[in-house]
Formats: C-alpha cells, structure tokens, sequence
C-alpha cells in the first residue's frame, strides 16, 4: 500500500473535476474520457466497456433537463505503480420531468493510469441520500447545457 504523492492526488482529483464537469455540460465524449477502456460502473446494475457505458449514459442522461454536479471532497488511499483507489463524496441537483430531487453520493473508485493518464477503472455508486431538493428556482440557465470549452 502506497501513500499518494501530492502530484498523484492532484491528478486523481482532476479526473473527479474532469467527470463532473463532463456531467454538468451533458457531454458524452468528455465523461466517456474519464474511464480506462475495459473499465466497470456499477450503480443497480454493472456495466462494463467504455463504449457500453457512454452509451448508457447518454440513454440515461436524455431524460434529465438539468443536473448541477459537484465534488464536495475526496480520498486516495492507496496508489502502487499505475493502479491506485479512493472515495469521492459528490452531490448533484437534479430537474428530471415530474420535479427536482438531489442526491448525495459516494462513489468508491479504482484507477488505472495509462500512458501517464489516469483514468476511472472501476467506479461504484453508494446513494447517501436520495430526496427532496432545496434547488426548486428558475435560475438554472438553459444555454449552459452543452456549453463547451473555447479552443
């Protein structure tokens, strides 16, 4: 077992940063960035292969007319050679048709690095807390979904 470097832990956060972002701006491309080719999401069910799981999600974010994402804290416990795991804490607001909910969430990760690059290799979703939201405004701004990064 290996503490993580500040650099490792920098890196690591930013694939967290990285796959939040890709969650906020409904960019299939950019989530899909974050996981290592063969890698596994569990959330009710598994599912496996980047390709599987981009297109999963794209099915699944279809259905949400906003999500505001965010990584309140995280943990790397433990990084040796090019494989390393930890825990993020994240919460996200949601506006799906019938209302808004917010869930609270632990995913419990490993990590792969390939090519000096980090990526998701397998994540699993923990609900905290499933429920009301206290996100019931109209501020949410439709132009932002798909909002992408000037070049």
């Amino acid at each position: 077992m290996g503490k993580p470097t500040a650099t490792d832990y920098t890196e690591l956060r930013m694939v967290a940063e990285r796959y939040v972002d890709a969650v906020n701006r409904f960019d299939p491309t950019a989530w899909g960035e974050t996981w290592a080719p063969d890698g596994e999401w569990t959330t009710t069910e598994v599912r496996k292969g980047r390709e599987n799981m981009v297109d999963v999600w794209t099915k699944i974010m279809k259905s949400i007319d906003m999500v505001f994402m965010k990584v309140y804290s995280g943990v790397i416990d433990d990084v040796s050679g090019d494989t390393a795991n930890g825990r993020w804490y994240l919460g996200e607001f949601l506006h799906r048709e019938g209302g808004t909910s917010e869930n609270c969430i632990c995913y419990e990760d490993t990590y792969t690095r390939i090519n000096g690059q980090w990526y998701i290799q397998t994540r699993r979703f923990v609900a905290v807390y499933r429920g009301v939201s206290g996100l019931t405004a109209e501020g949410f701004k439709s132009e932002f979904r798909g909002l992408g990064v000037s070049a």
